[in-house]
């Protein structure tokens, strides 16, 4: 046989993700939508976290020092040129110097706390995608197995041919759900990671500097 011809032939038989993700029917185009969206919160959410988790040791050493020797306006200067978490968090600091331990505290964490919520923007959208693409793939697996009953029942035919429809349709929408629901579970687990992280660096430096204030 011809090499040509029979090159033909295989790349005729391989298998075409558009035309195979149509398969699925009505129920993929709901989790077309969640894919979407889950792929906009996570590149922006990327972007965000690249831009305002940014640490600096050598800025947190000159913040420390000018906040240990009482110059407040230095370090609230050092702080508020740092357009990151890290600056809008410790920014609170330089204005509390005249405050008590536990009132510093208490306005540290208030800080802390509106900077994790901006951190977790949307991240709850990534959790309920997540759950919910999963369970449309069940429903599209339901579809699928009553297609195929119905088809059973109008057609007296028990082939491979008369069932294949029903069948695409029950994987097709099983494994895009669960492959929409694996990447949004993913990416909500290494953003909600990399905020503990930073809550945990937070916590270490407040200590550091509450101590050298200290001295």
């Amino acid at each position: 046989m011809n090499p040509v011809i029979l090159q033909a032939e295989v790349a005729d038989t391989s298998i075409k993700l558009i035309p195979l993700l149509m398969k699925g029917g009505v129920v993929m185009i709901p989790l077309l939508f969640l894919s979407v969206i889950a792929l906009i919160i996570i590149i922006e959410r990327l972007m965000f976290f690249s831009q305002n988790l940014k640490t600096s040791k050598k800025t947190f050493e000159k913040f420390a020092t000018a906040f240990s020797q009482g110059k407040n306006q230095e370090a609230e200067q050092i702080a508020s040129a740092e357009k990151t978490s890290w600056g809008r968090v410790f920014v609170y600091a330089t204005i509390s110097g005249q405050m008590s331990g536990a009132e510093m505290d208490k306005v540290m964490e208030d800080a802390a706390a509106v900077e994790i919520s901006r951190l977790e923007k949307n991240l709850n959208y990534l959790s309920m995608i997540a759950g919910l693409a999963p369970l449309l793939g069940f429903i599209g697996t339901i579809a699928g197995v009553i297609t195929i009953f119905y088809s059973i029942s109008t057609t007296q035919d028990i082939s491979i041919s008369s069932i294949t429809e029903g069948l695409y349709q029950k994987m097709v929408t099983s494994a895009a759900g669960l492959f929409v629901g694996i990447i949004a579970f993913t990416a909500h687990q290494l953003f909600q990671n990399r905020i503990d992280q930073f809550i945990a660096k937070m916590q270490e430096e407040s200590l550091l500097i509450r101590v050298s204030s200290k001295k």
